[in-house]
Order: structure tokens, then C-alpha cells, then sequence
């Protein structure tokens, strides 16, 4: 009973903290702004995480896992039909999470693809190259998309995702 109760609060925390990023910026957000969205004490708070960062690592690690399984066997690939279906979801995704979880600020966009970065850069330690080649294209593809992934946030999403696809695939082919 316990899990689903502390599961309970830490999901309110962090669905506080998203709604408080579609107001704020990330750096203006505070523990106290938290626990007064939420409407849960600061003992709830810290027993569920450590200090805001914990709270958004919590929302990059379920962002970023499934992006990550994703795009790791595109990295490798040259096959242009799993490359749009990866694009395709990739940037439908974050047209969908926009509101959710404060895209609309350009320092909220800042922090969570540095964060992504950094989680992609973990698990590509896991991921063996066979060749110099497969290791530093790899790198450069994901470097791409998320930059311009990045741009097109922070410019306002005003390109429709195939557009961004299309602009994206003009590059992967040319790998």
C-alpha cells in the first residue's frame, strides 16, 4: 500500500512541476512552488526526491529512455523508412508534450536537451561501434537532430513535423 501511496505523491510532484514550467522558468521554480501545486507537505516532497534537479531527472529518464531505445538502432541504419518513422515520432512527441512540460520557455528547452544529451552520452558507453565511422556518425546524427530539434522549439514549432523531417532527412541521407 505504501508504494502506491509514495507513487501517488511522486506523480503529483512531478505533473506539479511540469504545470509549473508551462508558467515559469526552470530556474525560477522552487521547492516551495512545488508542494503548493501539488497540495502535499515538504516532507512528501523530500521523501521523494532529493532537491528539484531529482525531479526533472525523474522526467528526462521517462522522456529519454524510450527516445534513447529508439534512436539508437537508427543511428546505426541507413534505411530511410526508419529513419522518417523515428523522426515522425520524435517530433510529433514533442509537439504533444509542448504545453505539457513548458517548451514554450526557451531556458525550460535549454535544460532539458542538455539533460537529454547528457543521458544519451550514459547510455552510448553501453552501445558498441564497430568502426571510428559508425561511432562519430552516430554522434553526429544525434548531435543534428537534437539541434535542430532544439532551434525549431526554441523558434516556436513553426514548421509542421514533416516539414522538419524532410529538412532532417536531407541531411541522415547524405551520412
Amino acid at each position: 500500500m505504501t508504494n502506491v501511496t509514495t507513487y501517488s505523491v511522486k506523480r503529483e510532484i512531478i505533473n506539479a512541476f511540469m504545470e509549473l514550467m508551462t508558467k515559469k522558468s526552470y530556474m525560477d521554480i522552487t521547492v516551495t512552488d512545488i508542494i503548493n501545486e501539488a497540495q502535499v507537505a515538504r516532507a512528501s516532497f523530500y521523501r521523494n526526491f532529493n532537491s528539484i534537479n531529482d525531479v526533472i531527472d525523474t522526467i528526462i529518464d521517462e522522456m529519454s529512455n524510450e527516445f534513447i531505445d529508439d534512436i539508437l538502432p537508427t543511428l546505426m541504419c541507413n534505411n530511410e523508412r526508419q529513419w522518417r518513422e523515428f523522426l515522425f515520432e520524435y517530433f510529433y512527441r514533442f509537439g504533444r508534450n509542448q504545453k505539457k512540460i513548458g517548451f514554450n520557455n526557451p531556458q525550460n528547452i535549454s535544460v532539458m536537451f542538455s539533460r537529454m544529451d547528457t543521458k544519451m552520452r550514459e547510455k552510448e558507453k553501453e552501445f558498441p561501434y564497430e568502426t571510428l565511422s559508425d561511432k562519430y556518425t552516430a554522434f553526429g546524427k544525434f548531435g543534428l537532430i537534437n539541434n535542430i530539434a532544439k532551434k525549431w522549439m526554441d523558434s516556436g514549432m513553426q514548421e509542421t513535423p514533416e516539414e522538419m523531417i524532410d529538412y532532417i532527412m536531407s541531411f541522415i541521407t547524405k551520412f
